[in-house]
């Protein structure tokens, strides 16, 4: 699995650097070919070779602890059942999601970007493995998330409804997605609101480190079962088993966080190239709030909702391209960037799994 996910790194990554010279009809073939590549890697992965896997195998054949079985969705369930039916392996799950994520992604990836090759390149570099091989009803939902952002700046918000609608049966938490249509659809960002969006990351490091409890402000009915599973597990002392990397050795969260403060700077410059990014910027806001003053009240329920917000980083390190000039010069910095954030991916989940 490790040689076929450097393999198809690398593969993308040279794309990249070719696509303009590409046609049209070319580059579709490429994609397809990519796409499908992406899904036997998922499809064909062991159980014990990524994290959460053995849980999913534990879900699959309804053997999951209650907490677990509590937060999870109907549409699970159903496609479980269906592939139990047909007698069918775990494996079949993990084909089932990874098609329906990928064929999610990749056309949203040809629609919103200019440079397509680049923001798949940014998407294998940590969300494929993230979502499509690590947290996969997540993955699906993240995917229409990403589709309703490109609606709600095309102006349809019934289709942005739809998607996020989509969402929430393959993960509780898409959910969460409905919070855009109140984060303003304008490519303005006034200077008040740019302070404002400077100051959460100081002032949200330090209410993460204080580990201050917002859990007497907050109901009990507050979010379902899927809030009150969350804090179940703090209260059996298990949550950082199913957190991830904690703030201060996550490297990707750090470079996210300057991406973040770069885009916000260069903000009237990149929107001129990609009209998605002022509210891909309000999104990751969102993200980071979660991440930062919620980890007092669940470090899962924080770093859930920052990795679903995160999605809209795609957005951003793809935006980020057009900050230099020449275009060689731009994608050489991304590509080199994503080399690093692939390479730092892999590293974190094959400690995951000796920590196990």
């Amino acid at each position: 699995m490790v040689v076929s996910l450097i393999l198809l790194f690398f593969t993308c990554l040279a794309l990249s650097f070719l696509e303009e010279r590409l046609t049209r009809r070319d580059k579709i073939i490429f994609y397809v070919v990519l796409g499908i590549a992406m899904i036997l890697i998922a499809g064909l992965r062991a159980v014990d070779s990524t994290p959460d896997s053995d849980t999913y195998e534990l879900m699959y054949y309804g053997k999951a602890n209650r907490i677990v079985a509590g937060t999870t969705e109907p549409s699970f369930v159903f496609i479980c059942s269906v592939l139990n039916s047909l007698s069918l392996g775990v494996n079949a799950l993990f084909f089932t999601y990874a098609i329906i994520s990928i064929s999610i992604h990749l056309p949203f990836f040809f629609k919103f970007s200019k440079i397509p090759f680049v923001t798949l390149t940014i998407y294998i570099s940590y969300y494929y493995m993230m979502h499509d091989m690590v947290q996969i009803r997540a993955g699906v939902a993240a995917g229409f998330f990403l589709w309703a952002i490109y609606f709600y700046v095309e102006q349809k918000n019934k289709y942005a409804l739809a998607a996020i609608l989509l969402g929430v049966l393959f993960h509780y938490s898409a959910a969460a997605g409905l919070i855009i249509f109140f984060v303003g659809n304008s490519n303005r960002l006034p200077l008040w609101q740019k302070s404002i969006m400077y100051a959460i990351i100081p002032v949200g490091i330090i209410f993460y480190f204080s580990r201050f409890d917002l859990s007497s402000f907050i109901p009990d009915e507050l979010g379902g079962g899927q809030l009150m599973a969350y804090r179940k597990l703090k209260d059996k002392g298990i949550e950082d088993d199913y957190a991830g990397w904690p703030l201060e050795i996550n490297i990707l969260i750090w470079m996210n966080m300057v991406l973040y403060c770069a885009c916000i700077y260069y903000h009237d410059y990149l929107v001129k190239h990609c009209k998605y990014v002022t509210v891909a910027i309000k999104v990751q806001t969102i993200g980071f709030c979660c991440l930062f003053f919620l980890n007092g009240v669940s470090k899962v329920l924080g770093n859930r909702l920052n990795d679903f917000f995160s999605v809209s980083t795609i957005i951003l390190w793809t935006a980020s391209v057009f900050a230099f000039y020449p275009r060689i010069v731009s994608k050489i910095i991304s590509n080199f960037i994503s080399t690093v954030r692939f390479f730092s991916s892999m590293i974190a989940y094959a400690l995951s799994l000796l920590w196990m």
